[in-house]
């Protein structure tokens, strides 16, 4: 065949054409595979085992577009496994580029299946494929293992290379990869890029987002591509009033800079609406617009149209038969607008106090015999004029408390004294709270025996048509539990004796709930410690550790300050003292205090376990200086005191002082008679007996609990010195919690001085009784019998104080505190007169600061008299004085 060149010039492209086109056909057509018969080794059911895993084996296979799986034919009937040749043969003879074969293996519910993939055309064997899989149930997914591992070893599979993201400014490629399923090295899954678009755009930071796939000869190249939303370069807040813009951008938690974000938006207004709903603005509307800014940036307007404030005009209640509106509202904390509404924010809505409210008025009924009762969610409606609720109630019938028992395990303690701890008794309404209460009383009552873990279980059985509920308290008290170790961790300071000693439980005895918080108690008391932390932790024969941890604070104090007394008026201060000193628990102390009318001086020395036994010991010297009128008082001295506990919580003391005491720069012009006779040195020695009963929760500011104290201190024969005298005193204070740490102190003081020497101006000036100042009588400067014609008091014989306060907290953070008081008390020359005493009233604020107790009160005079009452009130401050 002879061609010319115009010929060749149509056949040699059209030759390429068709060569390019079948190069291309051939490399887009589907491999084909042949699955061969495996050996089985089962049991039970090998044909059936063998027939699941080919079918989802083929299932699984011809979800893959470039896989064309080949039927075996005869070769599948035959049920014979083929070695490498005669695979190959069959291979050919079915037109498959591949055939895999292998074994399948069970052993209870473990699948093995070891396949042998071969290339028919090279008529090699491929690398090994082993998978395991677990039952029948997991059938599908050993098989969608075996497809991949048969796609690797082919060649066939598409792994990703890598992962592009396209069209992000702000938001970097790594925060997005990190969300998606998709990763380089794992094979292409359609289903994972589809979910991963969806996590893409669910990120809040894009509006479209879409994948593509490029193929490069490494392998398969993942383009995500994103477009952002614009940056937040402002918020915009317009028509508010009621709150600050820091308030209501504090709420948000969109932030200038931030991707546009709808649904974080959306949410933002809604808490803006409850924040105007705690102040009252319950018809508050809010509406968000977006403005641009340049191309890409976005402005976020609120506009906030704030309305009139509206309160709770009403509450009722619906279903209440056995208890008043007014006595249910009594229980709430939501409430009405009142007077002081302005102060107490009362007749604002919070949603959160009123949810609260519903669960007291639910515990309430529980708690009164409605073991049924049941309380609905409060209907809130609300217009121009104020808020509506409406609480539905479900009382159900009232039940009382039938048979009371206790039974299981006894104690030590009898049943009948058992009974008379419990609350819940025959015939009382049925009260969950007084069933929780009595719970804890029978088991407190186990683990103060020692069964450390005793578990009382209450019983109770329900008599509908006699409504009563009968009470078994069912006690297993387990076995007797031993301190084995005490572990004390985080005092770098105080010593370990210094811990143990407050405690009331030691290693070797039975365990007891109450000596526990006894001697939790007792190291509270200390006041060297930020935290204390009890824990126990069982240990091997029935016993048990207890760790200690503790948190020191600084109980060191150097103060230089000034502070001012009606009695003492200016006065500057300085004080050292180490309240832990050494960590051994001793307190040294050294105070000076300068002042227009006082020069004193102290140094004191406790030791609260002197030679290691509960001996309290105090020694003092001093050197005491006031200037009055018409003359002065000098004293210097020393003193030592004992105490050792006598019973629980009495502790008896015995003290002795020696002073030299002098009456001296007596002006003789303005002095008394009885002044002038005084004036000159005289030598006081005395011993003082007292008893301290304490059950206060604190030495500094207590909550509960009362002081009652007595003594007698005796001067003169057998003594010695040149004074005689005998004072008798006594005191008592009581302290009540009332709520919310509002505590309620009593006060009372008495005292009479008894002359002992021959004549009564032999009795001391300094001795007898004066009024006035933080510890007495607050606002008045001198209380006491005078001279007639001139100012000076000389004091009285007889005593008594009473005082009545209200402490609060001021700032509970801090540890600040206020106080109202009232103070009434008077000093007479002999007997006591009731119908004569002073009176002040005032308020003040108290604070254990870092530098010491700190205390400033104002006292107004509510019975203004003569001379020395010439002003309507002082204020009052020191620092260093306990409270």
């Amino acid at each position: 065949m002879i061609f010319n060149k115009k010929t060749l010039q149509i056949v040699i492209p059209l030759v390429l054409f068709i060569l390019c086109f079948l190069v291309e056909a051939q490399a887009q057509d589907p491999r084909k595979i042949c699955i061969l018969p495996f050996d089985v080794h089962t049991n039970v059911g090998s044909s059936a085992l063998q027939e699941s895993v080919y079918k989802h084996l083929i299932g699984e296979l011809q979800q893959e577009k470039k896989i064309q799986v080949i039927p075996a034919g005869d070769f599948a009937k035959s049920n014979v496994v083929l070695n490498k040749e005669k695979a190959i043969r069959a291979g050919k003879t079915l037109g498959a580029d591949y055939v895999v074969t292998g074994s399948i293996s069970q052993f209870g519910e473990t699948l093995n299946v070891d396949a042998q993939i071969i290339d028919v055309a090279r008529g090699t064997i491929l690398p090994s494929v082993s998978v395991q899989g677990k039952g029948s149930a997991g059938y599908e997914a050993l098989a969608g293992q075996l497809k991949t591992e048969i796609l690797d070893r082919t060649g066939l599979l598409e792994k990703i290379v890598r992962i592009d993201i396209a069209g992000n400014r702000k938001i970097g490629a790594p925060a997005i990869t990190e969300k998606i399923k998709s990763k380089v090295g794992k094979p292409l899954n359609q289903a994972d890029v589809t979910d991963d678009i969806k996590t893409i755009y669910k990120m809040g930071f894009f509006l479209d987002v879409s994948a593509s796939v490029t193929t490069e000869p490494e392998g398969k190249v993942l383009t995500f591509t994103v477009a952002e939303k614009g940056l937040i370069s402002e918020i915009r807040l317009i028509g508010n009033k009621a709150l600050d813009r820091d308030d209501i951008l504090g709420a948000m938690t969109v932030k200038t800079r931030q991707s546009l974000n709808q649904e974080k938006i959306k949410g933002d207004i809604q808490k803006i609406k409850e924040l105007y709903d705690t102040k009252g603005y319950y018809n508050a509307e809010i509406s968000d617009r977006l403005e641009k800014e340049g191309t890409k940036d976005i402005v976020l307007v609120l506009e906030i149209k704030e309305n009139s404030r509206v309160y709770i005009r009403s509450i009722t209640f619906e279903g209440n038969d056995s208890f008043s509106t007014k006595e249910l509202v009594n229980m709430m904390t939501t409430n009405t607008r009142t007077l002081l509404g302005f102060i107490t924010d009362s007749g604002i809505l919070k949603t959160d106090q009123l949810k609260q409210d519903v669960q007291k008025l639910t515990a309430f009924y529980f708690n009164s015999g409605f073991v049924n009762a049941q309380i609905a969610e409060p209907v809130i409606t609300h217009d121009d004029k104020g808020i509506y609720i409406k609480i539905i109630v479900r009382e159900g019938k009232r039940f009382k408390i039938g048979k009371v028992e206790i039974s299981g395990d006894y104690l030590t303690k009898t049943r009948d004294d058992l009974f008379a701890l419990l609350k819940s008794k025959t015939g009382n309404y049925y009260d969950r709270e007084a069933i929780t209460k009595d719970m804890e009383t029978i088991q407190l009552a186990a683990t103060d025996e020692g069964y450390a873990y005793a578990d009382v279980n209450p019983k109770t059985v329900t008599h509908e048509k006699e409504q009563l509920v009968d009470l078994n308290f069912q006690l297993t008290k387990g076995e007797l539990i031993y301190i084995s170790r005490i572990g004390i961790s985080g005092n770098t300071i105080t010593r370990d004796k210094v811990i143990r000693r407050q405690l009331s439980i030691v290693e070797g005895d039975l365990y007891s709930s109450s000596k526990l918080k006894k001697s939790y108690s007792g190291l509270n008391y200390l006041r060297y410690f930020e935290e204390i932390d009890f824990q126990t932790e069982k240990a091997p024969d029935n016993k048990m550790d207890i760790n200690i941890r503790v948190k020191e604070k600084n109980t060191g104090m150097f103060m230089i300050g000034a502070g001012y007394s009606a009695v003492d008026k200016a006065i500057i201060m300085a004080q050292i003292s180490q309240q832990n000193f050494l960590g051994y628990g001793q307190t040294l102390s050294l105070k000076a205090s300068l002042g227009s009318t006082t020069n004193n001086y102290e140094l004191s020395f406790v030791e609260p376990w002197l030679f290691d036994l509960p001996l309290w010991c105090k020694a003092d010297l001093w050197n005491y200086k006031s200037s009055y009128d018409s003359y002065t008082v000098e004293t210097k001295g020393t003193g030592l005191t004992l105490g050792y506990p006598i019973w629980d919580r009495v502790t008896g003391y015995v003290g002795y002082k020696f002073s030299i005491d002098a009456i001296k720069d007596v002006n003789q012009a303005t002095a008394t008679s009885y002044v002038k006779r005084q004036e000159g040195e005289r030598y006081t020695s005395a011993m003082t007996f007292s008893l301290v009963y304490d059950t206060t929760d604190d030495s500094m500011f207590p909550t509960k609990g009362i002081k009652a104290s007595t003594s007698v201190q005796h001067a003169g024969v057998p003594f010695g010195g040149n004074v005689e005298f005998t004072k008798y005193g006594g005191a008592l204070v009581g302290y009540y919690s009332l709520f919310k740490d509002i505590v309620l102190a009593g006060k009372s003081k008495i005292g009479y001085l008894q002359n002992n020497d021959v004549s009564d101006d032999r009795l001391p000036l300094y001795e007898r009784y004066v009024l006035g100042g933080l510890n007495s009588l607050r606002g008045l400067r001198y209380v006491g019998p005078t001279n007639s014609g001139t100012s000076d008091v000389i004091g009285g014989k007889t005593m008594v104080t009473f005082t009545a306060e209200i402490v609060f907290p001021l700032i509970k953070d801090a540890g600040m505190k206020g106080v109202i008081f009232y103070d009434a008390g008077n000093t007479w020359d002999n007997n006591y007169y009731l119908d004569d005493l002073r009176q002040t009233c005032g308020a003040g604020i108290r604070w254990y600061s870092p530098i010491g107790p700190l205390r400033l009160e104002y006292g107004y005079v509510l019975d203004r008299r003569g001379l020395n009452d010439d002003s309507v009130g002082r204020f009052e401050f020191s620092i260093g004085m306990m409270m």
